[in-house]
């Protein structure tokens, strides 16, 4: 019997290994035939290298193409002066690109964390610029660092108050978070925070914090059903919140539509939109910004931004 298991084993790795190669083979040999810009077939090729990460779609569908250039509108940041941006939790996945503050300090600013790993470098350094950070995961045991700044609640953030999830809104009650100071919220919940945007106010977002920070996950422009929820509610964002910087996560599945790039999981940093008025009506023709920007998986190329 075990070794009846273990040869069914081999085949399925074998017959794993034979589709890879088999779409390997496929979308090499679609991109090489593609009518665009040498450079695009260039970086559509060299995301082929890693192919357990990633998957490349391309759809020149109208209706795909339309929802890609809907989600950059909605992304696409105002022009701030590169001196009024930093990033915050080093280069690769897990820093962000944020506007410029002057730091915690003793006025009890804090930096809400929902969604914690092993690895959360933007908690540590937003710690030590003296924020007192409050994180909130329920996939791990304890938080990843000893540091007085710092409060960890095992946690998922969800729809409903029980043993195992909170609420955002319980959330904001429970740390009291005065209005009056330069709060920040960082979101990284894995495809969750839509139905956590869908059951709050997100004009509450505006009322306890200066700065929102995003990882969205699920962008899928083939979803039909799904991009009309995800692009309705970024558009109460953006009522509230104005885009400041985005980028697009190097790996998972990346669409290529009509010379635009589009990956399922993007970061975008936003700044309230109160605290943006010297920055209106300007704003980004693409992406990548030197110096600031960094690839979330250094074995994959990083992907153009191109806003329209």
């Amino acid at each position: 019997m075990q070794n009846l298991e273990k040869l069914l084993e081999k085949l399925n790795q074998k017959l794993e290994y034979n589709n890879q190669l088999n779409y390997q083979i496929l979308m090499s040999n679609i991109i090489t035939n593609l009518d665009i810009d040498k450079k695009d077939k260039q970086i559509l090729l060299l995301l082929l290298q890693n192919r357990d990460r990633n998957f490349i779609r391309i759809n020149d569908n109208e209706e795909i193409y339309e929802n890609i250039t809907s989600y950059l509108k909605l992304f696409k940041p105002l022009a701030l002066p590169l001196e009024k941006l930093i990033r915050v939790g080093g280069k690769n996945d897990g820093g962000y690109v944020m506007h410029q503050f002057n730091g915690g300090g003793g006025d009890c600013v804090k930096a809400l964390s929902l969604g914690v790993s092993d690895y959360s470098p933007w908690d540590l350094e937003m710690a030590q610029k003296g924020f007192k950070v409050i994180e909130y995961d329920g996939s791990i045991e304890k938080g990843p660092y000893n540091h007085p700044n710092i409060t960890f609640y095992k946690k998922f953030i969800g729809t409903n108050d029980d043993e195992n999830t909170i609420t955002l809104l319980q959330v904001l009650k429970d740390n009291n978070l005065d209005e009056k100071l330069p709060n920040i919220l960082q979101c990284d919940i894995e495809n969750h925070e839509w139905d956590m945007l869908e059951s709050v106010d997100i004009s509450l977002l505006s009322k306890y914090f200066s700065q929102i920070i995003f990882e969205f996950h699920g962008l899928n422009p083939e979803e039909k059903d799904g991009a009309q929820k995800r692009l309705r509610l970024l558009q109460k964002i953006n009522e509230y919140f104005a885009p400041i910087h985005t980028h697009l996560n190097n790996h998972g599945k990346i669409f290529y539509s009509k010379g635009l790039f589009w990956s399922t999981t993007a970061e975008v940093s936003y700044l309230r939109k109160n605290d943006a008025k010297d920055y209106e009506n300007t704003y980004r023709k693409s992406g990548n910004l030197i110096k600031l920007d960094s690839v979330t998986f250094l074995s994959n190329p990083e992907i153009p931004l191109r806003f329209i």
